[in-house]
């Protein structure tokens, strides 16, 4: 291979991974995440919906995730019941929480350098086994 195919090739490795740095996203590179147990659904089900929630984390401009866990089962049942009370039908739901810090300049709907705990993520499927969708986050 030569040199410029060698460097073009070296540019289109490295360029999509530059341009996501620069969009300044959330960072979820050092977040701790925590399935717990769950007798609703296997660990994998459970990674699924985690990474939706790292996914949507990485549009908080400036924001950096330090934890992310399922909240469990019984609450995970309670909130599938209360949008099924409301007319949403819905199979499945899976509640995470999480804890980030805000920009340190701010920005954004965030107040300036701030730690947020509790923040919670509310992931549901319409049909067993389906994708995961982000309904809802914030604090309840």
């Amino acid at each position: 291979m030569g040199r410029a195919k060698r460097a073009l090739a070296v540019c289109a490795v490295l360029l999509p991974a530059c341009l996501l740095c620069a969009c300044g996203g959330g960072d979820v590179s050092e977040a701790v995440v925590d399935y717990g147990a769950s007798e609703l659904y296997e660990a994998e089900e459970l990674e699924t919906a985690a990474k939706v929630v790292l996914r949507e984390f990485g549009e908080f401009d400036g924001c950096v995730l330090h934890t992310l866990e399922y909240a469990g089962d019984d609450v995970s049942v309670r909130e599938l019941e209360y949008y099924r009370g409301v007319g949403r039908e819905l199979a499945q739901c899976a509640v995470f929480t999480s804890s980030f810090h805000s920009p340190v300049n701010g920005g954004g709907a965030w107040d300036t350098d701030r730690e947020y705990t509790g923040w919670s993520w509310l992931l549901v499927r319409e049909e067993e086994g389906g994708d995961w969708a982000l309904l809802d986050a914030g604090y309840a």
